[in-house]
C-alpha cells in the first residue's frame, strides 16, 4: 500500500511538471508570435526581409484594422486561459477549458467554410493547449466542478440573447468566405469573424455554467463583444465594422453581463462570508 501511495504520489508531480511546462512554453509561443505580428523588425534576421516588409505593410494598412483586431481578441481569449493556469490551475479550471475554444471556434469555421486556417502557428499552439488540457492537475476530475445547480440562468438567458445576432453574423461571414474573392477572404479574415461570433457564446456558455473559476470565462465574455463594439466605433467605415447602433449593442451586452457576473460573485462571496460566521457563532456556543 505505501509503494503504491509513493508511486501516486511520484507519478502526480510527473503531470504536474510537465503540465507546467507545456503552460510556459505555450505561453512563450505566443510572445513569440506578437513579437513576430507586432514588432517584426527585432527577428527580420531569421523572417527575411521580404515577410518583414510584408507583415509591416500589412498592420499599417487601416483596411485590414477591424480584422486584425478581432483575431488578436481570439488568441488572447486563449493566452489569458493559459495565463490562468500559473496560479493554482486546480481551482481555475474554467481557464484552462477557455483556452481551448477559440482553437475549436476556428476549426469549426474551417470546416464551414472550406477554408484552411490563415495563421501558420495554429495547429502547434491548439495542440499544445489540448495538451495542457490533457495533462490537467484535476486529471480526470477536470468536469467533476460542473453541475446543474451551479448554472446561472441570468447569465444564461444573457448568452441565449446574444447568440441569436452572433450566430446571424457568424452566418453572414461564413458565407463571405466561401463566396468573396477579395483580399479579407484570402487572408480568412471572414472565417476569424465568423469564429469570434462562435467563441463569445462558447466563453459565455462556460461561465454561465460556473465551473471552478468561473469569473475570468465571464469577464472575458463581457470584454470580447465589447471591445469588437468599440473598433467598431474607433473604425467605423472599415470592412466587418458593426456600425454605430450594433457597436453600442455589443458594448452594452458586455457590460451588461460584467455587471451580472460580478453581482453573482460578489453575492456568493456574501452568502459564504454569512455561512462562516453561523459557523463560527455555533462553535463558541457549544464551548
Amino acid at each position: 500500500m505505501m509503494l503504491s501511495l509513493r508511486a501516486s504520489l511520484s507519478e502526480f508531480g510527473w503531470r504536474r511538471r510537465v503540465f507546467s511546462l507545456v503552460v510556459l512554453v505555450t505561453l512563450g509561443l505566443f510572445g513569440l508570435v506578437g513579437v513576430v505580428l507586432l514588432q517584426p523588425d527585432l527577428i527580420g534576421g531569421l523572417l527575411g526581409q521580404n515577410m518583414v516588409a510584408h507583415i509591416s505593410r500589412h498592420f499599417r494598412d487601416p483596411h485590414h484594422r477591424i480584422h486584425d483586431l478581432t483575431f488578436s481578441f481570439l488568441v488572447g481569449t486563449a493566452v489569458v486561459g493559459m495565463l490562468g493556469q500559473l496560479r493554482k490551475p486546480s481551482e481555475n479550471v474554467a481557464g484552462q477549458l477557455m483556452a481551448l475554444i477559440p482553437w475549436v471556434a476556428l476549426v469549426l469555421t474551417s470546416a464551414l467554410t472550406n477554408t484552411p486556417v490563415r495563421f501558420a502557428p495554429f495547429p502547434v499552439l491548439a495542440a499544445l493547449t489540448l495538451l495542457a488540457t490533457i495533462l490537467h492537475p484535476t486529471g480526470r476530475d477536470l468536469f467533476s466542478s460542473f453541475s446543474v445547480s451551479r448554472v446561472n440562468r441570468v447569465m444564461l438567458a444573457l448568452v441565449i440573447i446574444a447568440a441569436v445576432p452572433l450566430l446571424a453574423f457568424a452566418s453572414t461571414n461564413i458565407g463571405l468566405q466561401r463566396t468573396v474573392t477579395n483580399d479579407h477572404a484570402a487572408l480568412g479574415h471572414y472565417g476569424f469573424m465568423a469564429a469570434f461570433s462562435f467563441t463569445v457564446i462558447g466563453v459565455g456558455l462556460l461561465a454561465s455554467l460556473r465551473p471552478d473559476g468561473w469569473w475570468l470565462p465571464a469577464w472575458v465574455a463581457g470584454f470580447l463583444p465589447a471591445l469588437l463594439g468599440l473598433a467598431s466605433l474607433v473604425f467605423p467605415d472599415v470592412d466587418s465594422s458593426l456600425g454605430l447602433a450594433w457597436g453600442l449593442a455589443a458594448i452594452a451586452w458586455g457590460v451588461g453581463f460584467l455587471a451580472a457576473a460580478e453581482h453573482i460573485r460578489r453575492g456568493g462571496r456574501t452568502h459564504r462570508g454569512r455561512v462562516e460566521d453561523t459557523q463560527q457563532v455555533l462553535l463558541v456556543g457549544r464551548r
